[in-house]
């Protein structure tokens, strides 16, 4: 009997013209609404795979997932190491992973690099642990060589030097790099400098650290029974038992403790103290700017944090984690993605992140945006945390999420690795066995009131933690009323994390008070600011958007008057007697007393350095440093209200280019910057003619000289403040400057 054999491409065709013809009548009588997308369908039962697992007599376990599809192995031995405290030698616990494969009791650096070249294996080192990849034929080769990096590693003395200085000039590279800056000190403004997340990499830690210290940590954490040794790919149970029974059952290592601090830390040979993270830190105080200077910046960038005690096995982790995808957590349609790229066009992409961390997790937003939007973007994003916690997400954004956080599991689940993993983290994270087998099922049970109830449990906007890499002098003002504490709203950090501190150079050769009459006698001279009894100085600038004139009148004996004026009304008069002081507005009368009567004191005079007896406790000269490119002598004064006054002195002219004061202004401590630019010359004194104050109420200032008027006659009335006169117990409350020669006028 012949059998006509049939073309496999018009047997396809036949199938499919009457599969078709099958389907004709459903697709007729039924109508599709294609404006809804489709009900999801029940959550897919996840195939993990399969894994084994047995232990070592040391106590080294090993997980072993066989995927036999190609000849390839890669083998992890991975140790359960806590995060430590560095301190002094911020740095050292990298260093280990880096040199753990440069050399072993038995083999040289380069006898290593020369067996993985030849092996055509991979191989890695960290300080948790190492990791070797390569063809099956070549694994007990390979095992026996990543079992001497791991259980004889050296440390070579000749290996230590280059290690530090390719460090050494990594973190040189990180001043240049504002996302590197962002990374390293956004985690000290995240954990603080007292966390070992927290903690900064610097040149002055790396030259504190010594090859025994490498050693001593390796020694102490690098245990067999603190080991899991991960076997993937081509290879059987039975090979693994064998292969790991060889090079690593042996394997024992005696305790490098050798006593306990009076706080019960352990004590370890050539280390000290070994400090780990005691608990997981959360925010706690109110939110705070924090600041690293970029001069010239066209771009800020922004990181926005909160430590979290969130621990991979909480039962809310899924909650928060499908929580962030909407607010920023990978997919185009994610709220701040949404709000700042595609509404504001003020960046390319923004994203948040949160991590369920056994030790310490965090919640972190980053973007980086124009310098001109940076408090916008900040104000934006603050808004978008807000909203999350107050307003229920869409079904439409919940069901996004979790098609997208389900497409990413599945697509994991093809790298075999990736049982390993699940495997390991199940043990180190003590997460519950069927953690991952159900992962899909509790995804798909998370409900819109879930993630509300996860963002209010995580999410704290008034306890954020904000740091921008940034040009501080067009930023600065605009973020400090986005803080919340009022005693310290922003701290300006330098590139390793720490409070910013100017190069000084110590001056021996004079003092704050020559400083002082050498700017006295370059703008003039005692004499001939003596002469000035009466001045009248106009001066224009803009308040928010707003052109505002001030004029302002010094008379004789301190006495001191401003009107400030917008479109022609008076938006406030100060008059200072010498004495008393009044502040006048359309909210009000006040008398100013205490430290604002202070200032009156300080600053009511053309020239204050003129008549400085009895206001300044102690002056002290810093020492040289530099502003804006210019060498100046940097000048601090004590005044005897208790406030300091900073001064900076152009050292080869003389001229007062900057004060600094730290004040404290409607219910919060700001630091006013004042620059004093382009002297000219008034009936023979220099005058700054442009004068620009940041840090005050009122923002950035930029105020320029109209018109001085000198020694003109005012009424005998003018100066009179019209507040009542006191009675004898009032006045005891009063401050009242020492006597001095009054000028009869």
């Amino acid at each position: 009997m012949m059998r006509r054999r049939i073309h496999p491409l018009r047997a396809t065709l036949a199938g499919t013209y009457l599969a078709g013809c099958l389907l004709l009548p459903a697709m007729s009588s039924a109508q599709i609404d294609r404006t809804k997308p489709p009900a999801p369908g029940p959550a897919p039962t996840v195939q993990l795979g399969t894994h084994s697992t047995f232990k070592l007599p040391n106590g080294m376990q090993v997980i072993v997932v066989e995927n036999h599809k190609l000849p390839l192995v890669s083998v992890q031995a991975r140790f359960d190491v806590p995060p430590v405290l560095q301190g002094e030698l911020v740095g050292y616990v990298d260093l280990v992973g880096e040199l753990m494969s440069s050399g072993t009791t038995k083999r040289s650096k380069a006898v290593i690099d020369e067996a993985v070249d030849r092996l055509g294996a991979t191989l890695n080192t960290a300080n948790d642990g190492v990791y070797i990849s390569g063809a099956r034929r070549n694994l007990p080769a390979m095992l026996e060589l990543m079992s001497d990096v791991t259980t004889n590693a050296a440390f070579p003395d000749g290996e230590f030097g280059g290690a530090v200085l390719r460090y050494r000039s990594s973190v040189q590279q990180r001043r240049d790099d504002p996302n590197a800056i962002a990374e390293s000190v956004g985690r000290t403004v995240t954990f603080g400098r007292m966390h070992p997340y927290g903690e900064v990499t610097t040149e002055r830690s790396l030259g504190n650290i010594r090859v025994e210290h490498l050693r001593a940590y390796y020694k102490h954490f690098i245990r067999p029974e603190k080991g899991y040794l991960v076997f993937v790919g081509d290879i059987t149970v039975k090979d693994a038992k064998a292969l790991a029974k060889t090079h690593f059952g042996k394997w024992k290592v005696r305790s490098a403790v050798v006593g306990t601090s009076p706080d019960g830390t352990p004590e370890v040979e050539h280390l000290g103290a070994v400090r780990v993270l005691p608990r997981a830190r959360t925010a706690s105080a109110k939110r705070r700017i924090h600041i690293a200077d970029r001069p010239g910046s066209e771009q800020s960038v922004i990181r926005v944090s909160l430590p979290l005690n969130l621990h991979p096995s909480d039962i809310r982790s899924l909650n928060v984690q499908v929580m962030n995808t909407i607010l920023g957590g990978g997919v185009f349609n994610a709220r701040l993605m949404q709000n700042l790229r595609e509404d504001k066009g003020w960046t390319y992409g923004i994203y948040s992140s949160m991590d369920a961390d056994r030790f310490n997790g965090s919640f972190t937003v980053s973007v980086s945006v124009r310098t001109e939007v940076t408090d916008s973007a900040l104000t934006e994003i603050f808004a978008e945390l807000e909203r999350m916690r107050n307003t229920r997400v869409t079904t439409e954004e919940l069901e996004l999420a979790k098609r997208y956080m389900a497409g990413a599991f599945g697509r994991n689940l093809e790298d075999p690795r990736t049982v390993a993993r699940f495997a390991l983290n199940t043990r180190l994270n003590d997460l519950a066995e069927d953690h991952y087998a159900t992962y899909l099922q509790r995804l798909d049970a998370i409900t819109v009131e879930d993630v509300q109830a996860a963002a209010k449990a995580f999410i704290t906007p008034d306890k954020l933690c904000v740091f921008v890499v940034c040009d501080a002098k067009q930023v600065r003002d605009k973020l400090v009323p986005l803080a919340l504490d009022t005693q310290t709203p922003l701290e300006e950090l330098d590139v390793n994390g720490e409070p910013w501190k100017e190069d000084i150079t110590p001056v021996s050769d004079r003092t704050a008070e020559q400083i002082q009459e050498i700017y006295l006698y370059g703008i003039g001279g005692r004499e001939a600011i003596s002469a000035i009894h009466h001045m009248r100085m106009e001066l224009s600038t803009e308040i928010a958007g707003m052109p505002v004139e001030i004029t302002q009148w010094y008379g004789l004996n301190g006495k001191y008057k401003s009107v400030a004026k917008a479109n022609g009304m008076t938006m406030q008069e100060v008059i200072f007697d010498g004495e008393r002081a009044v502040s006048r507005s359309p909210q009000g009368s006040e008398e100013l007393m205490d430290i604002d009567l202070f200032d009156m004191l300080m600053n009511a005079r053309p020239v204050p350095e003129m008549n400085l007896k009895g206001l300044v406790e102690r002056s002290i000269l810093n020492g040289r440093t530099s502003l804006e490119g210019k060498p100046v002598y940097k000048l601090t004064m004590m005044t005897t209200a208790g406030t300091t006054v900073v001064d900076y002195f152009d050292v080869e002219k003389g001229l007062k280019l900057q004060r600094t004061e730290r004040k404290f202004m409607h219910g919060r401590n700001l630091t006013v910057q004042t620059n004093y630019r382009e002297y000219l010359p008034v009936n023979g004194v220099l005058f700054p003619h442009l004068i620009e104050q940041s840090g005050g109420p009122s923002g950035s200032l930029a105020m320029r000289v109209q018109k001085v008027v000198v020694n003109e006659v005012v009424p005998a009335n003018f100066f009179d403040t019209g507040l009542p006169s006191l009675d004898d117990e009032r006045e005891e409350d009063l401050y009242y400057p020492p006597a001095e020669e009054k000028i009869e006028e």
